[in-house]
């Protein structure tokens, strides 16, 4: 029997959301959003924020590319086995890390308390998502599958996204009060236009984008894509700009997820799945596949070296907020190398429990 080809555009995706989070987690640790929102170096950070805020959405993206015809079985759920695992030892080193290191009061109680509650890894609200998604993914599937042809799944995905994208993006103007549009930032009650019960539901919009993308493809040329692309970033970046009136940023309903970034995200999944990585050097691609398959345990433990990285060394040395935008081509890939080698003990661990017990190791499929 063959062995199936990896498909290199995949690792190369998952290596582009592990980053983009690192990316836009700078934003959150090196006070971005505590200065006023003036000048143009705070328009280029917005713009930052634009294209880096895809990190989640290319995740939820993959997960449809890659899982849209998995079938309810009694296997399939044994996979979730493979997250909750690398979840469960990264929330016990950050513990050790909070107690040891932090001088916090961890005790095994507050601590197993907050792995069940996800409180324990910092940035684990996404596993508490994924888990949810992935015991839908079989029945979601079914429901795709069940429709004829790619006009009803088209229909389908528009359907999606007037039930979670649309309202994020029309309810956010204060229609009757011609001042709001002068000072956008006064007000934060704004006039609904669309019905917005369903916004929740953005994780299953990426899903069904992604099982879409993957049954019917990418239309347009690298160019088309990457050209709009960068006018989409500019203009969502100077958007929030002027929401946020000089004042803090303003965390709008479009700059959540599933709001603006669901646009940003498509087009960089377009732009990535053209990338020619089969023509790399072997030894990159081999990093590609690696980085890939630790990518979970990159992104839950980024934070304990955020901890190090910024509160450590980029604040003290760079005490004025505004200064440290020019650091991130050096922070970032400071925390993506370290947050690498943590992941990579987390899953020699893994590994070795699976050996004492007599399973054969499996990568992480998020």
């Amino acid at each position: 029997m063959m062995r199936k080809e990896r498909n290199l555009n995949a690792d190369l995706i998952r290596c582009a959301a592990v980053y983009s989070v690192l990316s836009v987690h700078f934003l959150l640790n090196s006070g971005f959003y505590g200065v006023p929102v003036e000048g143009a170096d705070m328009l280029v950070m917005c713009m930052y924020r634009s294209l880096f805020m895809t990190c989640v959405p290319l995740f939820m993206i993959l997960t449809g590319y890659l899982m849209w015809q998995k079938k309810l079985s009694n296997g399939y759920y044994k996979g979730l086995l493979r997250t909750v695992e690398i979840y469960v030892l990264v929330s016990i080193a950050d513990l050790l890390f909070k107690r040891f290191y932090q001088g916090k009061d961890v005790t095994f109680v507050s601590g197993l308390l907050g792995i069940f509650s996800y409180e324990s890894a910092n940035y684990s609200w996404y596993i508490e998502m994924y888990i949810g998604l992935f015991l839908m993914i079989p029945f979601l599937n079914l429901a795709y599958h069940g429709l004829q042809g790619q006009k009803q799944k088209r229909t389908l995905i528009i359907t999606m996204m007037a039930l979670t994208f649309l309202p994020k993006i029309l309810n956010l103007f204060v229609l009757t009060d011609p001042a709001w549009w002068q000072s956008p930032a006064i007000s934060k009650e704004y006039d609904k236009l669309v019905p917005s019960f369903f916004t929740a539901m953005y994780p299953i919009t990426y899903y069904f984008i992604g099982a879409y993308l993957r049954e019917y493809g990418w239309k347009l040329n690298k160019k088309q894509t990457a050209l709009l692309l960068a006018l989409v970033v500019a203009g969502f970046g100077c958007y929030n700009f002027y929401r946020s009136d000089g004042g803090k940023f303003v965390w709008g309903a479009n700059s959540t997820w599933g709001g603006e970034n669901l646009v940003t995200a498509v087009l960089v999944f377009g732009l990535l799945l053209q990338v020619r990585v089969n023509r790399w050097p072997q030894a990159v691609k081999s990093a590609l596949v690696y980085i890939s398959r630790v990518s979970l345990g990159i992104y839950l433990m980024s934070w304990m070296f955020d901890q190090i990285i910024y509160k450590e060394y980029l604040i003290p040395l760079v005490p004025v907020v505004n200064e440290r935008w020019k650091y991130f081509i050096v922070v970032v890939p400071c925390v993506f190398v370290a947050a690498t080698g943590g992941a990579s003990v987390i899953y020699l661990i893994r590994d070795a429990i699976h050996k004492a017990c007599g399973r054969k190791h499996f990568s992480n499929t998020l």
